[in-house]
């Protein structure tokens, strides 16, 4: 490569703005949703999410170095440290593809039980921990916007959640910059597994003890079963925490956004 070349490389990478990651298949995390104050949203996940790991998921007591490793070179040192400081990044934002979401992957095993402690202990405490990150929706898996690709990605979650212990459920499907996918066919598909798994499983449309959430965006499925969805205001952090009085003046989803539940 020419002197030349050289300069125009180094100017190009100078000049190159960074862009976040965007949505793609098989990740794990939350759902956010805010109006429009983005920045101040991801900071308040932030907080709320890394409080509450720390309670659902303590970091494991430092195991005892062996002998051989005291001897390691400072270059091998480091490499640990920058492996141990990797590992410690539970929670990393990525491009939602939609305005006032924002998504927040994770390399947790169970978002699901990370964001139903966090709805609990605020419904039980009462104190309003955000102002801008309006929703907190565990998602569990990730696939490409089809029928047939959300059917396979759920059916593992179907085993998981209705296969021993029947209960009754509700399909709460949302889309967002997409149009293609055909609302009736993915909620059919998704509650034939359920029945498929248990027939014993009964729907629910008022106050299910567990709900399916399908979000749709762009050409992304984002797929949780989250518990209490509905009893926990469809895990709306600002509702849940509203006293009596205030009712009737709580946050709803952001202005512009679609929502379908399930009929």
């Amino acid at each position: 490569m020419s002197a030349i070349q050289k300069s125009k490389h180094k100017y190009y990478n100078k000049n190159k703005k960074f862009t976040k990651p965007g949505l793609d298949v098989n990740l794990k995390g939350f759902l956010c949703s805010c109006n429009n104050r983005e920045k101040e949203c991801v900071r308040e996940a932030y907080n709320l999410l890394n409080k509450y790991a720390d309670m659902v998921f303590p970091p494991e007591p430092p195991k005892e170095q062996a002998e051989e490793n005291l001897e390691m070179s400072i270059e091998d040192e480091l490499k640990k440290e920058l492996s141990q400081i990797k590992s410690v990044k539970r929670f990393q934002q990525i491009e939602s593809g939609a305005k006032n979401f924002l998504f927040i992957k994770t390399i947790l095993d169970d978002p699901v039980k990370l964001a139903q402690t966090i709805v609990s202990e605020l419904k039980s405490d009462g104190s309003q921990q955000s102002r801008f990150l309006i929703r907190l929706v565990p998602i569990e898996v990730t696939c490409k916007a089809y029928v047939k690709d959300i059917t396979v990605a759920f059916m593992p979650l179907a085993e998981k959640y209705f296969k021993d212990n029947p209960t009754t459920f509700s399909v709460v499907y949302n889309h967002r910059n997409n149009n293609s996918v055909n609302r009736d066919e993915v909620i059919q598909a998704v509650a034939e597994q359920v029945f498929q798994v248990n027939s014993n499983n009964k729907v629910d449309l008022k106050i299910p003890n567990i709900s399916i959430v399908i979000e749709v965006i762009k050409g992304i499925a984002l797929i949780g079963v989250v518990p209490d969805f509905i009893k926990y205001k469809k895990y709306n952090l600002l509702l849940i925490t509203e006293k009596d009085s205030d009712k009737g003046e709580g946050v709803d989803l952001p202005s512009g956004s679609e929502t379908q539940d399930t009929k």
